[in-house]
């Protein structure tokens, strides 16, 4: 966890310092001759930091599987390149999850459970396909476990569907069935357990099985989440929104003639596209020329990048000050996490809408041929409506965001959320400013 623990939500990440990562190096070596071994941890590898850059999937290379938490998301389950399983449990406190494992011969079984569901059925032999294990095809005996453990159980095992026979109890939560795995050797195939007291079906469980190495894919919102370097792709998407949100302000106002930059051709199915695209362009040029506008615009986004968001009591005791590249309290500096998903929430949810409402108003038609009842109804609809929405908005989200967890303080001293509200409504009266003078200067 991060050290100084600030609290929620920047203390969504984990970080491991120099000391800790070498414990774990001894930890990792001493348990290399082991036939298994399994790490416990709070935070997915994809949100943990290293303090010297190392890889924390390749600290735990030697690991059988590395259970984790934190997301609590149902089903987040991978394996890794270095062969380790990475195994996401759900929440104990809110849905009532946990999980048994099971070894059978060297080989790991589990099942993610909610408290109230009974009986757990657990196979071990044969694995299910997505953690393949080597030389099943000599198994004599199909096993799995069932808890609570109960002498009034029958359990009848199908494979694709096909009755095989009944397991046997053998001791305690444990059933065997003699089975000819050979006739199985190839491709995926469905195991069901049917477990039945005093006649009536209580529990089924389905599986699919391979014994040549054909393996079930992982779904790939898992293999996105705990395979992908979250904090990597989050850092790049805000600064990539942020840089280009400027760049293209700073590039449109060197442009003396903005036909120059539109698109050309008369293609018919791409009119439609091409018209949009060279009336949004024309319109960011207008706020670029609008020279306070565009000063504005330009100079409160890279402050959004490099200078500090609020700054309130982050831990008890102590003031901190929050960037979107980390947070500084306690004289130290944690690295930014989730501070980036917050920049993307504002450039998306604010400063693009802000920027091309802007230009709407800035490109907004100078007369209509309809009457002037109609020219104000329209007027409200495009012009005014969207405006106080977004400011409303932005409002709701000082507010409710920061303030929540860390008091009034981030909201009086939040420059980003709380002067983007007054940067807004200065924004919009010189647009309106300058429209009524554009309006004006033309009649």
């Amino acid at each position: 966890t991060p050290n100084p623990g600030p609290r929620r939500p920047f203390n969504f990440i984990g970080i491991l310092r120099e000391k800790q990562i070498n414990l774990l190096n001894k930890m990792s070596l001493e348990s290399s001759s082991s036939n298994m071994t399994f790490w416990f941890g709070h935070y997915p590898t994809s949100l943990i930091i290293t303090e010297d850059g190392s890889n924390i999937r390749q600290l735990m290379r030697n690991a059988s599987a590395y259970f984790c938490g934190h997301l609590h998301l149902s089903g987040l389950h991978t394996r890794h390149k270095t062969g380790t399983y990475e195994l996401e449990l759900g929440d104990w406190k809110h849905n009532r999850m946990y999980r048994i494992v099971a070894v059978d011969s060297n080989v790991m079984a589990f099942s993610d459970q909610a408290f109230h569901e009974e009986p757990v059925i657990i196979f071990t032999n044969p694995q299910h396909a997505r953690f393949p294990a080597p030389q099943k095809v000599t198994s004599t005996h199909i096993r799995l476990l069932i808890f609570p453990p109960s002498h009034a159980l029958t359990v009848d095992l199908y494979i694709d569907k096909v009755k095989i026979g009944e397991a046997q109890n053998v001791k305690g939560p444990l059933y065997v069935l003699p089975w000819k795995p050979e006739q199985f050797k190839s491709g995926l195939h469905h195991i069901t357990a049917v477990v039945k007291e005093n006649g009536f079906t209580i529990k089924e469980k389905s599986q699919l099985f391979s014994l040549d190495g054909t393996t079930e894919p992982f779904p790939i919102l898992a293999r996105i989440v705990l395979m992908v370097d979250l904090l990597f792709i989050g850092k790049l998407l805000f600064y990539f929104l942020a840089v280009v949100y400027v760049l293209v302000l700073c590039l449109l106002r060197k442009c003396a003639d903005i036909r120059s930059l539109k698109l050309q051709g008369d293609a018919l199915p791409g009119r439609f596209i091409k018209n949009f695209i060279n009336r949004w362009i024309r319109r960011v040029w207008l706020v670029s020329k609008a020279t306070k506008i565009f000063l504005i615009l330009t100079c409160f986004t890279t402050y959004i990048m490099i200078g500090p968001w609020f700054m309130a009591e982050v831990i008890d005791g102590h003031t901190g000050l929050m960037f979107v590249w980390g947070l500084y309290v306690k004289g130290a500096l944690l690295p930014g996490s989730l501070t980036y998903v917050y920049g993307i929430f504002q450039m998306v949810s604010y400063n693009i809408p802000l920027l091309f409402h802007l230009g709407y108003i800035l490109d907004y038609p100078q007369s209509f041929s309809e009457s002037n009842q109609l020219r104000l109804s329209h007027r409200i609809r495009h012009l005014y409506i969207p405006m106080i929405v977004l400011l409303i908005f932005q409002c709701y989200v000082t507010l409710i965001e920061f303030p929540q967890a860390y008091g009034t303080k981030a909201m009086i001293l939040g420059p980003v959320r709380s002067g983007s509200i007054f940067i807004g409504m200065y924004c919009y009266y010189a647009a309106f400013t300058h429209h009524y003078k554009s309006t004006v200067h033309t009649s």
